[in-house]
């Protein structure tokens, strides 16, 4: 008698349908009804095969054993039994069942679990994974470049509107709190620097600093608290500064001017005058 054959009389003999030995082992049921029926070539393979049968005699009690070698007989009957023992070595059994957790024939717990059919079915699951993983990093991947390629003008905007804004806040922060040179100034300060020979006369506050002619080249400085009179007789050789403040030259080559220099300005206290012999 087959192996198959075996297994289905003592299923029949259990009052056990294709059915329940699914439910106990997780075998598909047109795997159970090819191995009673000896049709393998339904099967995934020999070594599935071999664990579907000795499941599938766990389930009914049977030596697994026993039915595992009768089907190496039936589909290599020329090997030797040694070489066949060797072989079974080298293949990964699956699991089998304690006895203490069989599931008696007539009973309805939950079904054992399979091996051979978990390393399919984990196949499967992990192959599904990776094309949901894969799926949602492209779906990731375009919503990135596209919220991206959309956002960066706006912040470049928005970047150059606060460094903009913040310039223009730095520059009135700095005008605000420098002073005035005239609100600063506490006395009258001039300072000369001569291009040519010069006559000049310098009074601060009424009293005469310097009176005489100058040379070319040489710089000079006066101060007065309240106002400084400056006359010069040669006022185009006279390049002139007012409380730190550039005033340029004075005057044309040969040409008598006289300025009043005060806290509140500068005026002008005659022009045009011409030039006599003893200030040349």
């Amino acid at each position: 008698m087959m192996i198959g054959d075996l297994l289905r009389a003592e299923r029949e003999r259990q009052n056990l349908s294709i059915k329940d030995i699914e439910k106990g082992t997780s075998i598909r049921s047109l795997y159970i009804e090819a191995i009673e029926k000896g049709e393998y070539k339904t099967l995934p393979g020999e070594v599935y095969t071999k664990g579907f049968i000795r499941n599938y005699a766990n389930f009914l009690k049977m030596d697994a054993d026993a039915a595992v070698k009768q089907f190496n007989e039936e589909r290599h009957p020329d090997q030797a039994i040694a070489p066949e023992v060797e072989a079974e070595q080298t293949q990964p059994a699956p699991k089998e069942v304690p006895a203490a957790k069989k599931i008696p024939a007539n009973s309805s717990a939950p079904r054992q679990q399979n091996d051979f059919m978990q390393r399919v079915e984990s196949s499967h699951h992990r192959q599904t994974l990776i094309m949901g993983v894969v799926a949602v990093l492209v779906v990731l991947a375009g919503a990135y470049f596209l919220l991206g390629s959309s956002d960066e003008p706006q912040s470049g905007k928005t970047q150059s509107s606060v460094t903009q804004q913040s310039v223009h806040t730095t520059a009135k922060q700095q005008a605000a709190q420098q002073p005035t040179e005239k609100e600063e100034a506490s006395e009258v300060k001039v300072a000369v620097k001569f291009t040519g020979r010069c006559w000049i006369s310098v009074k601060a506050d009424g009293k005469t600093l310097f009176e005489g002619t100058v040379e070319k080249g040489e710089t000079k400085e006066w101060t007065a608290d309240q106002r400084l009179d400056l006359t010069a007789g040669n006022a185009g050789a006279v390049t002139l500064s007012y409380n730190g403040e550039d005033q340029g030259v004075l005057g044309k080559e040969g040409e008598v001017v006289e300025k009043t220099y005060r806290l509140s300005g500068a005026e002008d206290a005659a022009a045009d005058k011409p030039a006599d012999k003893k200030k040349k």
